[in-house]
């Protein structure tokens, strides 16, 4: 009698066990039939509810689950967005990563015929989630906004554009994950994503150039010469990514296919490029040799350009002062109106008069020592004239008038030695 109370016991729980398992099930299998008939609301509940009881769900019910929940949920949003309903866009804010999860969670589990149904659904979500990613983005650079925000913000960045980069690691999604990451300060990440957007744009090219990789090749560099201190890497990547562009705008102008916005994103790219490389060179004294050939091949494509020519004359100052004064003038013959090539020239003439003056003391020979003298003093009377200049341009420049005053006292000009000394005064306010 004892054996047959057991067995009924173990029949029963078994049967109740069988039940709960079987609802479970049935709230999919309805979730199911209500998204066939367009009852968004109704799936969305009814498979969130199976799966708040995920144990007691079977085998490829699981899958389902997360499959409608993610696919109903994407729908209310697409209503509530239609209809403009404000409180329900506010409770789902988090609909599309939130979507995004649950679909990676049926992958885990569906069959083959499922997979496939899911791959093409989580691909039409991939530009609502980059696009809200990019979003967040520009919240978190905007220096408007408080630091809290734009923390935040960054944070969210991340998160959808690492689900952008998982569902296709494109180049666009690369970079702007690497974005997020770099001003996370996730230097090594970003790097990473850089460099797989730039291999993926060249691997598989857009049917139209994208002249704004210019960018892309530009970030990367960065983080070469300011984090990982490898000039010569930046370098290499600058000259990469101006390559790429000019093959991208070769190809394309054949066709006959740049439109006027693309060329102009061409000419600002390719510039921008060119300038952060000439910028290296201008700073680092040990690629002074190199600098100098690359500046004259820049200064054939870009002749008329008055900041190359500026920044030229400047490295010629420590080859020969006399070219850097020429090639300062030829920037002045670009563009007058600036006063930094007036200055330059003006502290040029200064050095090359100090120079010529100490080499006069310095002399036994009192006629050699005056001829020196003489030309300390022309120096000085054109380092003068170009300041001038350069004040007129620029009157409340410190900088151009503590040179005047200076150099007015060198050539014994005591009135203009005061008229600086006073615009000193009111340039500083005491």
């Amino acid at each position: 009698m004892r054996v047959i109370t057991i067995i009924i016991v173990l029949f029963l729980a078994t049967f109740v066990g069988l039940s709960s398992l079987m609802s479970q099930n049935s709230k999919v299998s309805n979730a199911i039939q209500a998204f066939s008939e367009g009852e968004y609301e109704k799936t969305y509940k009814l498979a969130g509810d199976a799966l708040a009881s995920i144990d007691e769900l079977s085998g490829d019910y699981i899958a389902a689950a997360y499959y409608y929940l993610a696919k109903s949920r994407v729908q209310v949003l697409r209503l509530a967005m239609e209809n403009r309903d404000q409180e329900k866009l506010q409770s789902m804010q988090n609909a599309l990563i939130e979507s995004y999860f649950d679909y990676m969670e049926a992958l885990k589990t569906a069959d083959h015929k499922l997979q496939a149904d899911i791959e093409n659904d989580l691909n039409g979500l991939f530009n609502p989630i980059l696009q809200t990613g990019l979003s967040a983005l520009n919240t978190g650079n905007n220096p408007d906004q408080p630091e809290n925000v734009r923390h935040a913000a960054l944070l969210a960045a991340k998160g959808y554009l690492e689900a952008a980069w998982d569902i296709s690691p494109t180049y666009l999604a690369c970079d702007l994950l690497g974005q997020a990451e770099l001003a996370l300060g996730d230097t090594s990440t970003a790097y990473e994503h850089f460099s797989e957007s730039t291999t993926t744009y060249k691997q598989r090219p857009p049917v139209e150039a994208d002249f704004l990789m210019a960018y892309v090749f530009f970030r990367k560099a960065i983080v070469e010469r300011y984090w990982q201190k490898n000039n010569g890497l930046a370098l290499a990547t600058l000259m990469d990514g101006e390559n790429m562009l000019n093959t991208d705008y070769s190809r394309h102008s054949l066709n006959g296919t740049l439109s006027p916005q693309q060329r102009m994103a061409y000419d600002h790219g390719i510039m921008d490029l060119i300038g952060f490389e000439l910028d290296i060179y201008l700073n680092d004294p040990t690629l002074r040799e190199d600098a100098l050939v690359r500046f004259q091949e820049v200064l054939v494509l870009y002749p008329e350009d008055y900041n190359i020519n500026l920044a030229y004359a400047n490295i010629l100052e420590n080859v020969d002062a006399l070219l850097s004064i020429d090639a300062y003038k030829t920037a002045i013959s670009i563009d007058d109106s600036q006063d930094l090539a007036y200055f330059n020239i003006g502290a040029v003439y200064n050095n090359l008069g100090s120079e010529a003056y100490l080499q006069g003391l310095n002399q036994d020979d009192d006629i050699v020592a005056d001829s020196l003298y003489n030309e300390a003093n022309l120096y000085f009377r054109n380092a003068f004239t170009y300041m001038e200049q350069a004040y007129q341009l620029n009157s409340y420049s410190l900088q151009t008038i503590r040179a005047l005053i200076q150099l007015s006292n060198s050539l014994g000009l005591d009135e203009k030695a005061a008229f600086y000394e006073e615009k000193e005064v009111e340039v500083r306010g005491f």
